[in-house]
C-alpha cells in the first residue's frame, strides 16, 4: 500500500470515528450563542439601538444567504459586546463602512482586553 491510499483509508476512519452529528455541531454552537445573547439581554440594549439591528434566529450564522447582512451584524454584536465589556466610547460600525478597517479597529480592541489574540 502506498502512502496515498493509507492517507484516504485513515482520513475515512476519521470520519466515520466522529459519526454523523458531527456536521451539525455548528447548528448548536449557534443555537448556544444566541442563548448567551439572551442572557446579557441583547433584545433590550443591542436591538433597542436602531432599526438596523433584527433579531437572530436560532440558525442565522450557519448558512450563507447574505453575507454583507451578516457581517454588518456580527461586527454590530461585536462592537456592542465590546462596549458591554466597559469600552463604551468604541465605535459602532456603519453598514457601508471599509469592512478591512471595521474588523481591525475590532481585533485591536480585542487585543488591547486579551493578549492571546
Amino acid at each position: 500500500m502506498d502512502d496515498d491510499e493509507n492517507d484516504s483509508k485513515s482520513t475515512g476512519a476519521q470520519n466515520s470515528d466522529e459519526g454523523p452529528g458531527k456536521e451539525y455541531e455548528i447548528y448548536i454552537k449557534n443555537e448556544e450563542m444566541v442563548d448567551k445573547l439572551k442572557l446579557l439581554n441583547y433584545e433590550a440594549g443591542f436591538l433597542s439601538m436602531g432599526g438596523a439591528y433584527k433579531p437572530i434566529q436560532r440558525h442565522y450564522f450557519v448558512k450563507s444567504t447574505n453575507v454583507g447582512e451578516q457581517f454588518f451584524l456580527f461586527t454590530s454584536l461585536a462592537a456592542w459586546l465590546i462596549r458591554k465589556a466597559g469600552k463604551e466610547d468604541f465605535p459602532m460600525p456603519q453598514e457601508f463602512d471599509d469592512p478591512n478597517s471595521t474588523i481591525a479597529s475590532i481585533i485591536a480592541e480585542l487585543r488591547n482586553k486579551v493578549s492571546i489574540i
